[in-house]
């Protein structure tokens, strides 16, 4: 089996079927059963690993997860870490200190479940899983393998019912903010979008969080104490570290107060947060002209992308957009049309079976309404949509891509 053939045969059991969370919000206990029971089969590598760190948020976990890796792998000790979506390739899910997993390793591990798969699909009394929830068992799998003292896990979705929340025990949950996002399946009211998030808090757990408001901070003070556990608000002090944007100094800041609790010195935290690679988070990947991917994907991620393209002042902004189509796609388009970008190109993400993008042409009709002046284009293929967005772009302007997480991992290849 090649690294082709074992992907590809992930891929195709998401064609079975099977209750997904989605259509289910209201009744999801299940999803970490049928985890649960799978996790069995394979010796239960999850409680094979001494200590974990679980991330939620509506933004900013991804970050936050990073800069923790990078932290508790400067301070010396073997720390693997998921990350959802991957920003090019599937292997990037998963990374043991500076390295993420091998595509033969990768190939190893599904050459090692596909017959537990198979004993899976004969004995248990629930559905087939979800690619979400099978790349969650090879995230054990694999940190089992390494031999990694501790995992730090970023939520795939909400919190409470998420297949990383099926670890039986954790040092440090962490939820960055709450906002709204993922809304036709988490619901449209912040209280209760912080309680699936206030989920992954379990007995006795350490608490983190960047939210301020209060009515949201009384949703997760009571889940901590259902759970004996003890809760910290972190208050940002700006400049804290200099060369990163403002919203990313918050989530350093909050992953420094963690590896504070965590007894990592000063030093180990300050050379690991200079050492913190952040893909698809306003990455700079050309000069001449600046070309920008970023995977901002809700209101709140692009407030923070709008706020850090303006600080850098660019002469004239091209931009190339896609969403996914269950998103908030109007007020993100608001946001984006007040920077005035010279040329926009609409296109879609090609690299995603699972979640539906919006239609170019209705991404140009919104923008056209607010921006009639500037010069839009309409792709169906993401490379189209760049090229021509290069020749729009002279010397000093700034290209950025941005509004998926899809599109921009795609054309980062």
């Amino acid at each position: 089996m090649n690294f082709n053939q074992a992907y590809n045969y992930l891929l195709s059991l998401q064609s079975l079927p099977r209750k997904e969370y989605m259509k289910d919000p209201k009744h999801c206990s299940v999803y970490l059963k049928r985890l649960q029971f799978f996790l069995d089969i394979l010796g239960n590598p999850e409680k094979k690993i001494p200590h974990y760190i679980h991330v939620t948020g509506t933004s900013g976990k991804g970050s936050t997860v990073a800069f923790l890796h990078s932290i508790l792998n400067e301070a010396g000790y073997k720390v693997g870490s998921t990350q959802s979506p991957h920003p090019t390739t599937i292997t990037e899910r998963w990374q043991v200190g500076n390295k993420y997993m091998s595509k033969s390793e990768f190939v190893e591990l599904i050459e090692f479940i596909k017959p537990k798969l198979d004993e899976y699909i004969k004995t248990s009394p629930y559905d087939m899983l979800s690619f979400f929830e099978i790349c969650e068992a090879i995230g054990f799998l694999y940190f089992k393998k390494k031999k990694v003292k501790w995992a730090i896990l970023e939520v795939g979705l909400g919190g409470r019912y998420d297949a990383s929340n099926i670890i039986p025990y954790k040092d440090v949950a962490i939820i960055t903010n709450i906002g709204l996002d993922h809304t036709n399946i988490l619901g449209n009211d912040k209280k209760v979008i912080a309680y699936e998030k206030a989920g992954i808090i379990k007995k006795g757990c350490m608490v983190f969080t960047g939210e301020r408001n209060k009515k949201i901070l009384d949703v997760i003070e009571k889940e901590c104490n259902k759970n004996d556990a003890s809760m910290r608000v972190y208050k940002h002090v700006s400049s804290k570290y200099g060369l990163l944007s403002a919203h990313q100094q918050k989530n350093a800041g909050l992953a420094s107060e963690v590896a504070k609790h965590l007894n990592i010195s000063d030093l180990e935290i300050q050379k690991g947060i200079k050492k913190t690679k952040l893909p698809l988070r306003m990455e700079v990947i050309s000069k001449n002209p600046t070309i920008i991917l970023d995977g901002a994907h809700n209101p709140d991620k692009m407030k923070t992308t709008v706020d850090s393209t303006r600080d850098l002042k660019p002469k004239n902004l091209n931009l190339v957009v896609a969403f996914s189509a269950d998103k908030n796609i109007n007020k993100m388009i608001k946001q984006l049309a007040t920077l005035k970008p010279k040329s926009i190109a609409c296109t879609q993400y090609t690299n995603n079976p699972f979640r539906q993008p919006a239609n170019p042409k209705d991404l140009s009709d919104k923008f056209k309404k607010l921006l009639p002046k500037t010069k839009i284009g309409i792709f169906l293929d993401p490379q189209y949509a760049f090229n021509w967005s290069k020749k729009q772009a002279i010397k000093n302007d700034l290209l950025l891509v941005t509004g998926s997480m899809f599109l921009a991992g795609e054309l980062r290849r």
